[in-house]
């Protein structure tokens, strides 16, 4: 979790931006439009988490990283969405993309 708050205070300090996304780097289909989905996404919903086909995910972003806290990012998509529920966050879900190749 340590990584996730560097990497939310690193984009804050150059975008000025409180929102943030992490995106693993083993996913060859991920398109600039699915990163801008989820930006759009996070004006609406606390949480947003695109999932693999194999159960991880490749997408997880926070509108207020202060939650990444209470949130495991090293869960699988599947629980990560169980436990954002579970505090009450609202939880929007990117297209499921294909597990690393």
């Amino acid at each position: 979790m340590t990584r996730f708050f560097r990497c939310a205070a690193a984009t804050r300090s150059v975008h000025r931006r409180d929102d943030f996304l992490m995106i693993t780097v083993d996913s060859p289909d991920l398109t600039p439009q699915l990163v801008r989905d989820a930006y759009d996404l996070l004006r609406n919903f606390d949480v947003v988490i695109g999932a693999t086909t194999d159960g991880g995910w490749y997408a997880f972003g926070l509108r207020e990283p202060v939650h990444a806290t209470d949130l495991d990012t090293n869960a699988d998509s599947s629980a990560l969405t169980l436990a954002a529920l579970r505090l009450g966050l609202r939880v929007a879900l990117l297209p499921t993309l294909p597990a690393n190749r």
